[in-house]
Parts: C-alpha cells; structure tokens; sequence
C-alpha cells in the first residue's frame, strides 16, 4: 500500500469521522520465495498486532491459487496506519517487495461501515 502516512484526503476526513480505517491488500508470492515471505509476513502481522490502533491483521491464504495471499487489516484512524508503516515489522515487508518476491500487489482503502 501506499507508503505515503496519510492515505486518505481531507475531503475524506466528514465521511470517516470516528471510522476505522481498513486495508485490503492481495499479493501474488513468487513461489520460490514463499518460505522466506510466510517466514516475515507472520512477524508482520504479529508485531502489528502489538501496535496501539491496530484492531485487526489478518494473513489468509487464496482456496484456488497457494501462492495468493490477503491481508485484512483494521485500524483505528490514519495516525495508526502512519505509526504501522513506521515499523520495523512493515519494513519487511516493504524490502520483500522491493526484491521481487512478488508477481503483484493491490491495495485497497476502506472506512468500516458496519463492523462487528
């Protein structure tokens, strides 16, 4: 996802008032690096787990392809997005990207709406 530690507009800002902030990210793993990658993606979610703000870090794995993963994260606001992405857990993420270990990577942006 964007590096960027505000993803979200001002204009945004009326239409997520009090609103968590999820993220929805889809990543193709190279299968020769898939040890390495579940190796940091399980110190990421743990640490981000640890993190005030954070609600939720999920790592799910695709039923029809194993080399495709999701990840469901929920924070509280974009001050708790900004101090994740401030981490040392979300670096290894960053620099597994940076190296190629991934085909491709989509991320999407959301407000909770009606959330349990």
């Amino acid at each position: 996802y964007s590096s960027s530690p505000r993803a979200f507009s001002s204009s945004s800002t009326a239409m997520s008032a009090g609103k968590p902030i999820s993220i929805i990210v889809e990543a193709d793993i190279k299968p020769e690096r898939m040890d390495e990658f579940l190796e940091l993606i399980q110190k990421n979610a743990e640490g981000s787990r640890k993190e005030p703000g954070c609600q939720r870090f999920d790592v799910l794995r695709s039923q029809d392809d194993p080399n495709k993963f999701f990840f469901y994260e929920i924070y509280d606001d974009a001050d708790a997005v900004a101090h994740h992405k401030a981490q040392p857990h979300f670096d290894l993420w960053t620099k597994f990207k940076e190296s190629e270990g991934i085909s491709t990577s989509v991320s999407k942006k959301a407000f909770g709406e009606f959330m349990s």
